[in-house]
């Protein structure tokens, strides 16, 4: 089979539609983990953050015209590499590769001398490829069929980062671990309080993570900046499906300087078009979770040790709900990798990748 690859536009409703598609005819149902209506914002430079990048939508056409590949670059002015992101493909390499000398072509003229990926055009959105331990995603999963490994490698693409996430049985009544259960009253004689939000709260909190994570993540891979109302606009619809006591954030002398985010595993439930059936799923899972999801930990540097406290808070939690949980998508080498390192069940392992086109 030969493989021809093209630059769509999002105007064309033919084409747009044949890239929005294909995730649909590659994924088992509860793999999808498209966010449709998000995908055809940024093709149509309408999303929140558009105003940041360009987007060039490309797709790889077989013999009959049938769509075998897609992938978005996006370029930002101020970055020497290209990013590659949305990327789906049929298991062909030779469709891979036809994808991939297109947008190693277009990020050339745009005078970049990488490409980096995949990168759902922004940090905020999702990047990372997931390679191994396959099926049944967890929210917030940057998830993938499980031979895009191979083909990206084939593209010539090698490792450009180590992600890590691990999975947690549950955690028993009298389970204690002296390095963090020693922490959280250490720290609160200190004089540091652990809040949790409510409903009214809620946004409050959200803006005080906001200037944490500015301060704190602006070293993470593929980190763009983005303002206050933006990054409450993308995170507020959290306020609909988040357990309160499993988001702390923690204070000192009235100053927010760490916080933990964790949300209940709905699974794919809440990606793409809301259906009765998966509204029921949400509201079924959000009264009795059975699995959190560890997404966002962030401590200011000058207050060591307070990331223990903050875990240990919300472990106490874990135990008192009897669930499982994920402490997500973790930098390979981080401290907080090897937090609670006995109770580990498994481990999900995710890259990010990197190709010199120079």
């Amino acid at each position: 089979m030969t493989y021809t690859a093209k630059l769509i536009s999002a105007d064309n409703k033919k084409e747009l539609s044949d890239f929005l598609s294909l995730p649909k005819r590659l994924y088992p149902k509860n793999e999808i983990m498209q966010d449709r209506a998000e995908e055809k914002a940024l093709l149509c430079e309408s999303h929140i953050l558009s105003r940041y990048f360009r987007v060039f939508p490309i797709i790889a056409l077989d013999e009959n015209k049938k769509i075998a590949a897609r992938c978005v670059i996006t370029i930002y002015s101020d970055r020497s590499c290209a990013y590659f992101g949305f990327f789906e493909s049929i298991n062909d390499i030779k469709a891979a590769e036809t994808l991939m000398k297109l947008a190693e072509s277009i990020a050339n003229k745009e005078g970049k001398t990488s490409i980096v990926g995949p990168v759902d055009c922004s940090f905020w959105i999702r990047y990372r490829l997931k390679i191994n331990n396959f099926g049944s995603p967890y929210t917030g999963e940057p998830y993938n069929l499980d031979y895009y490994e191979n083909l990206l490698s084939s593209c010539g693409f090698s490792s450009f980062g180590e992600y890590i996430s691990n999975q947690y049985g549950r955690i028993p009544a009298e389970y204690s671990d002296g390095r963090f259960s020693r922490r959280l009253p250490q720290f609160t004689e200190k004089g540091y309080i652990l809040k949790s939000p409510d409903k009214i709260t809620f946004e409050r909190s959200l803006r005080e993570i906001y200037h944490l994570i500015m301060e704190l993540y602006s070293d993470f891979q593929t980190f763009s900046p983005i303002t206050e109302n933006e990054f409450t606009e993308l995170y507020s619809p959290l306020k609909k499906i988040v357990d309160y006591s499993m988001v702390k954030v923690a204070y000192f002398h009235g100053e927010a300087v760490g916080f933990f985010v964790s949300v209940p595993d709905f699974g794919n439930a809440i990606r793409g078009s809301l259906t009765p059936l998966k509204l029921l799923k949400i509201l079924s899972t959000k009264k009795k979770c059975k699995q959190y999801i560890l997404l966002y930990l962030g401590i200011k540097p000058e207050h060591k040790g307070l990331g223990k406290a903050l875990s240990e808070s919300l472990c106490q939690n874990l135990a008192d709900n009897g669930a499982n949980s994920v402490g997500a998508l973790i930098r390979e080498g981080k401290v907080n990798g090897s937090y609670f390192s006995k109770l580990i069940k498994r481990t999900y392992n995710y890259r990010l990748y990197n190709k010199s086109i120079v």
